[in-house]
């Protein structure tokens, strides 16, 4: 069974692979910075109902503000490093370069959560351990 902070890392690693580091951004900036829904909003071009929207889901995965700070805080740097996975065609279409398949923008986290799962697995182990490693070199 996952943790709730593999949940959170695995909800941020599958908005980057999608091509929305706008929201990752956005919620490192909430989070670690203390930046205003307002503001984040206008800075990323979402709506302060988005921001909020997204950080609750933080929240709720991980039990509380504090915990999603403390590790949004180690995860942000090693996360925005990862290379979306999508090319945009237009508008509202995507093209996973993975395999190739054309979608709708509003589907393709789903797309590849479900269709590309391992790839996702081997980000999120491969972060875990990064992170690890951050704040065993930070203790010492």
């Amino acid at each position: 069974m996952r943790s709730s902070a593999e949940d959170v890392l695995e909800y941020l690693i599958v908005k980057i692979l999608a091509g929305k580091d706008n929201i990752v951004n956005a919620l490192a900036d909430y989070f670690i910075y203390g930046e205003s829904p307002s503001v984040i909003a206008l800075k990323y071009g979402l709506s302060k109902h988005q921001v909020r929207g997204y950080a609750q889901r933080i929240v709720e995965k991980i039990g509380s503000a504090t915990k999603a700070k403390a590790l949004l805080k180690y995860a942000i740097p090693v996360i925005t490093k990862i290379r979306p996975v999508t090319k945009k065609l237009n508008g509202s279409f995507v093209k996973c370069v993975l395999c190739g398949d054309e979608l709708p923008i509003q589907i393709i986290e789903d797309h590849i959560r479900k269709k590309h799962a391992v790839v996702v697995e081997e980000y999120l182990y491969s972060t875990i351990d990064l992170i690890r490693r951050s704040i065993a070199m930070e203790s010492n």
